[in-house]
C-alpha cells in the first residue's frame, strides 16, 4: 500500500529571523518536518520543488528518510505549504505545493533526503534553489532554473541542467551531460565521458579514465575551456569557445588527428606530431602517432595551448 502523508504540522518550531528571508525585507518563519518509510533498492525517486534547496544522499539502508524545513513570511501562513511524500515498494515521489499569490517567492521548502544508493533520480527538480546529490549509483536527471548543482561520488549516467548557476562534479563516474547558461562547469570524472555546455562561464574538466571510444565535448561562448585527459582510449574530443582560451592536456603516446584553430591569437603545441598538414599562427592540423579519432580545439578570440598531461 502506498503511504501518502501531507504535511500540516509535524513539528512546530517557529523562529522569526530578521533579514534572513529569501525575499529581502520580509521576516521568515520556519517549521521543521521529518518522514521515514521503508523503500526497496533499485527503484526511482521523483521530486518537484519550487523554492528551496534539495540535498540527496545515498546510504546503505532499505528506507527513505525525508527531513527539511518549510519557510514563509509568518507562522500563520506556514500551514499553506504542503509537502507530500508517497513511498511504495521501490519508488518514491515527493511534491511541494506552495501558495500562489503576491508573495509566493517568499514561501519554500528546503529538503534533506537519504535514499538507497542505487536509486534512479527519475526527475529531481527545483526552480529556485541549489541541488546537491552524493553517493548515488542509479543515474538520472537533475534540474534547477536558478541554482547551483553539486555532484559528488556519483556513478551512472546523469543529465544535470540549470539556467543560472554553476555545475560542480567531484569523483563521479559514468556518462555525464551537464548544461548551464549562466555559470561554469568544473570537476573530475574518475571514469566515463562528458558533454559539458555553458554560454557564460568557464568549463574545466579532468577525466582520469575516459570510457573507450566515447566522445568528450566541452563548449562555451564566453569563457575559457580546460580539458585534461589522464588516459586516452580512442575518444573523439571537441573543445570549443568563442571568447576565451583553450587549454588541452593529453597523454603523450596517443594515436589521433589534431585540429586546432583560432582567429585572433596563437597556438602552442607541446605534443610531437608524426605528420603536419597545416601549420601557421592561427591553425594547426596534423597527426599524432598513427592517427585515429579527431581531437578538435577551436576559439575565435583566445589562444590555444596543447600540452602533456
Amino acid at each position: 500500500m502506498a503511504r501518502v502523508l501531507t504535511l500540516t504540522s509535524l513539528l512546530t518550531t517557529v523562529m522569526v529571523l530578521g533579514g534572513c528571508s529569501p525575499v529581502a525585507g520580509f521576516d521568515e518563519a520556519t517549521e521543521d518536518f521529518h518522514y521515514s518509510y521503508p523503500l526497496q533498492p533499485g527503484g526511482q525517486l521523483s521530486l518537484r520543488n519550487t523554492n528551496g534547496s534539495v540535498e540527496i544522499t545515498g546510504w546503505d539502508r532499505d528506507s527513505i528518510d525525508v527531513s527539511g524545513t518549510k519557510y514563509g513570511p509568518d507562522q500563520s501562513r506556514l500551514q499553506d505549504i504542503k509537502v507530500s511524500v508517497n513511498a511504495s515498494g521501490k519508488d518514491a515521489n515527493i511534491t511541494t505545493d506552495i501558495p500562489r499569490g503576491d508573495w509566493h517567492g517568499s514561501y519554500g521548502v528546503r529538503y534533506r533526503i537519504h535514499v538507497p544508493r542505487n536509486i534512479s533520480l527519475n526527475r529531481v527538480e527545483t526552480t529556485n534553489g541549489a541541488i546537491t546529490a552524493e553517493d548515488l549509483s542509479g543515474g538520472g536527471h537533475v534540474k534547477s532554473t536558478n541554482g547551483k548543482l553539486s555532484l559528488a561520488r556519483l556513478s551512472g549516467d546523469y543529465r544535470v541542467e540549470t539556467t543560472n548557476g554553476a555545475i560542480e562534479m567531484e569523483n563521479c563516474s559514468g556518462l555525464q551531460v551537464a548544461d548551464t547558461t549562466n555559470g561554469g562547469v568544473r570537476g573530475r570524472l574518475k571514469e566515463g565521458a562528458i558533454e559539458a555546455n555553458s554560454t557564460n562561464g568557464q568549463v574545466d574538466v579532468t577525466v582520469d579514465n575516459p570510457r573507450e571510444n566515447k566522445p568528450i565535448k566541452l563548449t562555451t561562448t564566453n569563457g575559457s575551456l580546460t580539458l585534461a585527459l589522464a588516459e586516452f582510449h580512442g575518444n573523439a574530443v571537441r573543445v570549443e569557445t568563442t571568447h576565451g582560451s583553450v587549454n588541452l592536456r593529453l597523454p603523450e603516446n596517443i594515436n589521433a588527428r589534431l585540429r586546432a584553430e583560432t582567429h585572433m591569437a596563437s597556438i602552442h603545441n607541446e605534443l610531437p606530431l608524426s605528420s603536419t598538414e597545416e601549420l601557421s599562427k592561427h591553425e594547426l592540423r596534423g597527426q599524432i602517432g598513427a592517427g585515429g579519432p579527431e581531437i578538435e580545439a577551436s576559439t575565435s578570440m583566445g589562444s590555444i595551448h596543447i600540452s602533456r598531461y
